[in-house]
């Protein structure tokens, strides 16, 4: 198969899986759909942590916070300003996060390695007691519900979200325009001087670079799209609790990254969408989920380190075809 061939199947491909997710709604039971949105929220905070974890060499064990942070303005927006428009509600959000992570990086991002990780824990154990500890505002540990308002465009009828199918379009839409703005930065000079920095930061400050404002703009972007998928999950579920905002979340995204494949820019998308494949299989089998993912993660690790995504490269689909092929042999 020559190398036109090849093109023209790739895109053939993503033109066929394009077609399977818009239809999804159709094709898909309520249980699945639900499921599928969960992915579509967590590609989403996996692909912001990552801009972190792979561009800037930044490990944060706190980058659950923003989640959080974008999903506790959502509910107060939703409870105390009930006729704000979704789309305005969803930029706030966001923008609350952009600002967190302005303020919250002024303090990290002077950090490297593990000092890094961990005051970005500790900003993040900090916003979690306070989510906890002021029940009037957030409800504590009993959390805050919330009504899903509908989406009012200009020009165009009121569109209800009660509908599940218009919840995903909604939603996919969303995290598409934030996925692509992310790629697309990833393309700008910005996005070089940030990997510049992260390989050597004395040649980049000779180069010209401001080290401490190329990784505050990267750590505020991730901060940015991470509050953007908490807020998403809000209007999805319809509550917040501060398990939005807990350890447990940061890590679940750590292993989301590292299972997809931090290498490759769809690689968190696609480790997002396994762990709650996985995870949803594993909970109808046992309890003991976090211990089957724990296993999952060592073996990732240890075996394939460049993530699930690294068996879609041409040299490791080479060594399986080759080795199910001397097993057929």
């Amino acid at each position: 198969m020559n190398f036109r061939s090849c093109f023209k199947l790739k895109y053939f491909i993503i033109a066929g899986l394009t077609l399977i997710v818009l239809i999804f709604p159709l094709i898909l039971s309520p249980f699945r759909l639900n499921l599928a949105i969960e992915m579509l929220i967590f590609s989403l905070f996996a692909t912001s942590f990552n801009l972190l974890y792979r561009y800037s060499g930044l490990l944060p064990f706190g980058h659950g916070a923003f989640f959080g942070i974008g999903g506790y303005v959502t509910a107060l927006l939703f409870n105390h300003l009930a006729h704000i428009p979704l789309l305005l509600t969803l930029s706030i959000a966001a923008i609350a996060g952009l600002v967190a992570g302005v303020f919250i990086g002024l303090f990290c991002i002077r950090l490297k390695g593990a000092y890094f990780a961990f005051i970005s824990l500790a900003f993040q154990m900090f916003l979690y007691t306070l989510a906890f500890s002021w029940r009037t505002l957030t409800g504590g540990d009993d959390g805050m519900g919330v009504t899903r308002p509908d989406l009012d465009l200009p020009f165009l009828s009121k569109i209800s979200m009660m509908d599940e199918g218009n919840i995903y379009w909604f939603i996919l839409v969303i995290v598409i325009l934030g996925i692509v703005a992310c790629y697309f930065f990833l393309e700008t000079p910005i996005a070089n001087s940030i990997v510049c920095v992260r390989e050597n930061e004395i040649r980049a400050s000779f180069l010209g670079y401001d080290p401490f404002l190329t990784k505050l703009v990267n750590f505020s972007l991730a901060s940015f799209l991470a509050a953007l998928s908490g807020s998403l999950f809000v209007f999805f579920e319809k509550f917040i609790g501060t398990s939005s905002m807990n350890l447990d979340m940061s890590l679940t995204v750590v292993l989301m990254t590292v299972i997809g494949g931090s290498g490759h820019f769809l690689g968190p998308a696609l480790g997002a969408s396994l762990y709650i494949l996985v995870q949803d299989w594993i909970s109808n089998l046992t309890d003991r989920s976090w211990l089957i993912m724990g296993i999952l993660f060592v073996f990732v690790v240890l075996y394939l380190r460049g993530g699930v995504i690294s068996l879609f490269q041409s040299e490791k689909m080479g060594k399986i075809r080759l080795l199910i092929r001397g097993r057929g042999n």
